[in-house]
């Protein structure tokens, strides 16, 4: 069974439509929250018990039009239009809107869902409604156009009734188990055991940074090398983190109006220029691969031309503390020690080879000196000068002053 979902409208305030705020939840206007609906309950509540699913709504800023949207539906056993309603603001319940057309008209799983959300919700039941044009055809542009087999809509709650409107928004994965347990009954389908996924293999991080060095080699690269692999490090917690596992996004990059690819949300931490650290949610650029989001990295600096303006001295930067330090600046992260601990990875992990061409990952100890420094590391460590610990580790100037002046001391005991 194949289910194309169509999350009406499109994004932002002009889609609000009298959508009552319930408290301070995010998305309380029709466009985003019927987004928001299907992508992240709906359709994964559906995929449970085995339907194939579509979305008409590849991202939450997408608004395609109802000719475009109902020709997705070819090939589909059923289109499903979800939407909130609206009238006076003293109106509550479920309804769906079936096709006038017998052929796509399916009553008995629209009532059954109109039952189902009725129940969960505790709002009014509606039931099923058919409304024609003045020339006999439906309605509805989505149900004109729409070319599954069947074609109907859902409008859950009334959203310009307070009362409707908070129990929609605040229980939206329980409306889609509702929704899709209905339909699974009408069909008489049950979820799918949970597959255990196969074992990942171990990616090291050595091979985490030799997978980030081989995709930027065909690339035409504006941030250097060891930048990037510091950033996807840092970013992804190499790539362990959850929008690197789920999203395979390594860089934190978060989905824009000008991002028309998948999506991927989720609570983020932010912080103030004071320190304060706070939490928000939010929507991320989702990746088929990481080659794909490596690639996205290096075009994201240039892909609007505010961006280009904006990251004007990352892009000029030639060595990396100074674009590690151009990023916090320009604002790519809120951290307030981002630039600092971008360098300290770089100079830990000795990823500055990488902007001199290298290839192949050496790793790198910082406990340990370089080959062509080992001897004079030796002998100011056998003369008291450094105490011998981190060699490979950035120098304060107050440092370098500290070493001369022991030097000046051994020196001036000889004499």
């Amino acid at each position: 069974m194949k289910i194309l979902l169509d999350p009406g409208h499109g994004a932002g305030k002009k889609h609000n439509r009298g959508f009552k705020q319930v408290e301070n939840l995010p998305y309380c206007n029709e466009g985003d929250c019927n987004y928001i609906y299907v992508a992240e309950y709906l359709k994964p509540a559906l995929e449970r018990y085995g339907f194939t699913v579509g979305i008409t709504r590849a991202a939450i800023t997408q608004d395609p039009s109802l000719q475009t949207r109902g020709a997705m539906g070819k090939g589909y056993d059923i289109l499903i239009s979800c939407h909130s309603n609206a009238a006076t603001g003293n109106v509550r319940g479920v309804e769906v809107w079936d096709s006038t057309n017998p052929r796509e008209s399916i009553k008995s799983l629209t009532d059954s869902i109109c039952e189902a959300v009725s129940k969960e919700l505790k709002t009014p039941y509606r039931g099923t409604k058919y409304r024609r044009n003045s020339r006999g055809q439906n309605y509805y542009g989505i149900l004109r156009h729409g070319q599954a087999n069947h074609n109907f809509i859902i409008e859950h709650v009334f959203h310009d009734n307070q009362e409707d409107a908070m129990v929609y928004r605040k229980n939206l994965k329980r409306t889609a188990e509702a929704v899709a347990g209905a339909i699974a009954a009408y069909f008489k389908l049950k979820p799918s055991a949970p597959v255990a996924p196969p074992p990942k293999a171990e990616l090291t991080e050595d091979k985490f940074i030799q997978t980030i060095a081989d995709a930027l080699e065909d690339q035409t690269i504006k941030i250097l090398p060891s930048v990037t692999i510091a950033q996807a490090i840092l970013e992804s917690n190499w790539g362990r983190s959850e929008l690197a596992t789920g999203g395979k996004n390594l860089f934190g990059i978060k989905a824009s109006p000008d991002w028309t690819g998948e999506i991927y949300r989720k609570k983020t931490k932010e912080q103030k220029p004071t320190g304060e650290i706070y939490t928000i949610e939010a929507n991320f650029r989702k990746y088929p691969s990481y080659a794909e989001s490596i690639k996205d990295h290096d075009k994201f600096f240039t892909s609007t031309l505010w961006r280009s303006n904006n990251y004007k001295r990352v892009l000029e930067a030639k060595e990396y503390k100074t674009q590690a330090q151009a990023l916090q600046s320009c604002g790519y992260a809120t951290d307030i020690n981002y630039a600092k601990k971008l360098i300290s990875l770089i100079e830990r992990l000795g990823l500055q080879q990488y902007d001199k061409g290298v290839k192949k990952y050496v790793t790198t100890s910082n406990t340990e000196p370089s080959k062509w420094a080992k001897e004079s590391w030796n002998w100011g460590k056998d003369k008291g000068i450094t105490d011998g610990t981190n060699p490979k580790g950035s120098c304060t100037r107050e440092q370098v002053i500290a070493m001369i002046e022991r030097y000046d001391k051994l020196k001036e005991e000889k004499k």
